[in-house]
C-alpha cells in the first residue's frame, strides 16, 4: 500500500510529540578488589536496587577481573574501559586534595559508617562546588577500618623507645610522611607487598593494615600484638564514581535513581559492611593469639606532633589550590565524625 504524503506527515509529527522511549542502559562498573572480598555484596545489592528502581532499564555489571591495576582506575574510566568504577583517594592526594579530608591524622574513632557518610557529606560541602576530577562524575564514596600498629616479634610495641628499635613498613600516605618525620626507619610500599616483608623477616612491625586486611592479605600469622588508640591515625578513604560522558548522556531519571542509591546511602551501606568485617577479622586475630594494648602517652603524643606537620601541608595545599581554611574544614569533619560515631 502506498501511503499518502499527508498521512507520512501526521505520523511523523505525532512522533515527534510522542513521550521519548527511554532505552535499556548498561553500565560496566570496576571493582578491583577480589570477588570474596566483603564489599563485593554491597556494590551487587546496590546494582540490584537501581534495577528494580529503574524496572531493569539500568543494569550495572562487574567484569570479573579489574581493568586496570588500582592507582590507574580513574584513568581507566575516563577513557571508557569501564563506565564507572572506586579508588583509593591516596592515588587523588595531588590532583584532587580535597578527597584526602577524611585522611587528615587522628580523626576515625574506629566508626567506619560514620567516617565512610562524614567523607561524602563533608567533601560534598567544602568541595564538591570547587573540585573536579577530570572525566568523571563522584556519587559516592567509603571508609575501609581504621588501620593499627603492630609488632610482629613477641615484643608488643610499649614505648617511642621500642618503636624506634624497628624496621617498621608503613602504608605510604598520612602514616609513612609522619613516621618519616619521627626519623623511624620505615619500608612503604602498597599493602600487597606487605606479606612477603613480613614472611622474611624484613620488617618486624606494621602500621597501616586494618583488622580485615590482616586476615586478607595473610598477614595474621606472622602478627603478635597490636597498639590500640582512639582516635585512629588513619582509615583509607576511596571515592565512587561514573565516565562524565557516560553520566551526561544518562536521561535525568536515571541519574536520579542512581543518586538516590548512592551518595550518604551507598556510603553507608559499605561503611557498615566494614565494621561488621573489622570485627569478625579481629575475633579471629584475638583467637590466633595476637593481643591489644593501649598506646603509650609519650608514642602517641610524639606522633600527634609530627602528623600535625602532615596535616599543615594539606592545609596549605587546600589554601593554595581552593583558597579554603583547611584547619577549619578538618575540625568541622572532626566534629562531624564525633557526633555521627555517638552511640
Amino acid at each position: 500500500m502506498t501511503l499518502k504524503k499527508p498521512f507520512v506527515a501526521t505520523l511523523f509529527a505525532a512522533a515527534a510529540f510522542a513521550s521519548p522511549v527511554i532505552a535499556e542502559t548498561d553500565l560496566t562498573f570496576n571493582l578491583f578488589i577480589p570477588q570474596n572480598h566483603f564489599a563485593w555484596p554491597v556494590f551487587e545489592a546496590w546494582a540490584a536496587d537501581i534495577a528494580a528502581a529503574t524496572d531493569g532499564d539500568v543494569r550495572i555489571t562487574f567484569p570479573p577481573q579489574s581493568v586496570a591495576p588500582p592507582p590507574g582506575i580513574v584513568d581507566a574510566v575516563r577513557n571508557g574501559v569501564a563506565d564507572g568504577g572506586f579508588i583509593f583517594n591516596g592515588f587523588l592526594a595531588q590532583s584532587a586534595p580535597g578527597t584526602m579530608l577524611t585522611q587528615m591524622p587522628f580523626i576515625d574513632l574506629g566508626n567506619s559508617e560514620a567516617m565512610s557518610v562524614a567523607f561524602w557529606e563533608s567533601y560534598q560541602e567544602f568541595f564538591a562546588g570547587v573540585e573536579q576530577i577530570r572525566g568523571v562524575e563522584l556519587v559516592s564514596g567509603f571508609h575501609l577500618g581504621p588501620t593499627y600498629l603492630c609488632s610482629t616479634t613477641d615484643t608488643p610495641i610499649t614505648t617511642l623507645e621500642d618503636l624506634r628499635s624497628r624496621r617498621i613498613w608503613a602504608l605510604p600516605g598520612t602514616i609513612a610522611d609522619t613516621f618519616a618525620a619521627m626519623d623511624l626507619a620505615i619500608t612503604a610500599s602498597p599493602a600487597v607487598n606487605l606479606q612477603e616483608l613480613v614472611s622474611r623477616n624484613t620488617v618486624d612491625a606494621h602500621y597501616g593494615q586494618t583488622m580485615e586486611t590482616t586476615i586478607a592479605f595473610g598477614i595474621g600469622p606472622y602478627t603478635k600484638s597490636c597498639v590500640e588508640m582512639s582516635p585512629h591515625m588513619l582509615s583509607a578513604s576511596f571515592s565512587i564514581f561514573f565516565n562524565q560522558r557516560v553520566w551526561d548522556r544518562l536521561p535525568e531519571e536515571y541519574r536520579a535513581v542512581i543518586t538516590e542509591y548512592s551518595g550518604p546511602a551507598l556510603a553507608r551501606r559499605l561503611g557498615a559492611a566494614t565494621d561488621v568485617a573489622d570485627d569478625e577479622a579481629r575475633a579471629q586475630l584475638e583467637a590466633m593469639g595476637v593481643t591489644f594494648a593501649p598506646v603509650d602517652p609519650d608514642l602517641l603524643a610524639a606522633m600527634h606532633d609530627a602528623s600535625d606537620g602532615v596535616a599543615q601541608l594539606w592545609v596549605d595545599q587546600i589554601e593554595a589550590a581552593y583558597g579554603l581554611d583547611g584547619r577549619a574544614i578538618i575540625d568541622a569533619t572532626r566534629a562531624r565524625v564525633a557526633a555521627a560515631s555517638q552511640p
